[in-house]
């Protein structure tokens, strides 16, 4: 168990073809899918336009205890991303991005971050450049 965030790419961005008719989208998640397996496969690796790993259960919580300590428990970085290490179907929306990019600017600056952390940070920075690209939320699975 552990916590995955994704980006779906825009159904506007997407070249499906024939598949087009069969596309679904979810207006909540920006989530193009299909009904059928077939076209589902065959479009799988272009409906995400980021997917990352955060961390198994453990890390996620040591990673919440650092942020903690960094910046505080109010943080949009504790209270939307690491307050659980299994909240799949939550999702950051768009206008929650420029806190999330600031607190992660703070951190950045401050220096004073371990090896992990560094990656949650380049984690989610890809996250929210691809979610402003996409007109998509942040979304974990």
């Amino acid at each position: 168990m552990g916590l995955d965030a994704v980006v779906y790419t825009n159904r506007k961005h997407l070249n499906l073809g024939q598949d087009e008719q069969f596309a679904q989208c979810d207006p909540e998640r920006g989530e193009v899918y299909f009904e059928n397996d077939e076209p589902s496969r065959k479009h799988r690796v272009e409906l995400t336009a980021a997917e990352y790993r955060l961390g198994n259960i453990a890390a996620i919580s040591a990673l919440r205890e650092e942020a903690i300590r960094l910046i505080g428990s109010d943080s949009v970085i504790v209270q939307k991303v690491l307050y659980s290490g299994t909240h799949s179907g939550d999702a950051i929306p768009l206008e929650s991005l420029p806190a999330l990019s600031a607190e992660l600017d703070s951190i950045i600056k401050a220096g004073k971050h371990s090896p992990e952390f560094a990656r949650l940070i380049n984690c989610l920075q890809n996250l929210i450049h691809a979610a402003n690209a996409e007109g998509n939320p942040i979304v974990f699975v």
